[in-house]
């Protein structure tokens, strides 16, 4: 138990929008579990653990073997550049960082950029907090139809500020998907929202309960923009990927793990 909750007592609302989870982001996969232990996204099948030093604070990061398909669009160094210039305070509970490959079902789902879970158990790591972020498939495109609300109108012209190209069609919206778009979108906007989703909760812990949905997301929103508009300021980004391939090695990692697959390794 931390911050006097107690987290082995799981909640039914585990990822579903009552949590405050991402209402307005589009990839979005629906939870069919209940507040039974094991969420289907604790579910790693390979992962190696990497542990990092920010400062003076240790950061578990936990990442899954991709798909020949996909790859992590971030890399741990790029997660760790960015973490470094935020207030300490902001990252005191901020103890794992999941970089998670979707399974194929949930591909089909509509799978997330990323998510704030409020408890994770997975193997020996648990932790009352964690940030996951999530793999894409290149070879698909997403597809957002024409009737979108104002919180979804307002995704996409994020998604468009990320650089996703975007085809209109009759139906809606076609979205490319790209390293470049997706590691902007992750690194940039993913990964400061669902921090400002963790700070939210600790903070506001005794009330977060009654706190609706939309009052999480805009905390989180205005978290992230403030963060982004303040490293942009100071010129910390955008800034370029880091893959240093001797401390990917180093890490026991696989470099193909984030290396975007050729057509034809994908067809």
């Amino acid at each position: 138990m931390q911050n006097g909750r107690d987290a082995t007592k799981r909640n039914r609302n585990i990822g579903t929008e009552k949590q405050g989870y991402s209402k307005n982001n589009k990839m979005v996969i629906p939870e069919s579990g209940s507040s039974l232990s094991n969420v289907y996204w604790e579910r790693l099948v390979s992962f190696k653990a990497v542990e990092k030093e920010i400062g003076n604070k240790k950061i578990t990061f936990l990442v899954e073997k991709t798909l020949k398909d996909t790859c992590h669009a971030c890399t741990i160094d790029d997660v760790c550049f960015m973490l470094k210039f935020l207030p300490e305070k902001d990252l005191e509970n901020l103890h794992l960082i999941i970089f998670r490959q979707p399974k194929r079902k949930e591909e089909i789902l509509k799978p997330v950029w990323g998510r704030h879970i409020y408890f994770v158990e997975i193997g020996k790591y648990k932790y009352d907090d964690a940030i996951m972020l999530e793999t894409c498939n290149y070879k698909k495109k997403l597809f957002w139809s024409n009737s979108l609300d104002k919180d979804e109108m307002d995704e996409l012209e994020r998604l468009k500020q990320d650089g996703h190209q975007m085809i209109k069609t009759k139906r809606g919206h076609q979205i490319i998907l790209t390293l470049e778009s997706v590691r902007a979108t992750q690194l940039y906007r993913t990964l400061l929202h669902e921090l400002g989703h963790q700070i939210d909760f600790i903070t506001n812990y005794q009330t977060s309960g009654s706190k609706s949905s939309k009052d999480k997301e805009a905390f989180a929103h205005n978290y992230a923009d403030k963060m982004k508009e303040k490293l942009i300021q100071l010129g910390i980004i955008p800034f370029n990927r880091i893959l240093d391939l001797e401390q990917i090695e180093k890490d026991g990692l696989d470099i193909n793990d984030f290396v975007v697959p050729t057509i034809q390794e994908i067809t």
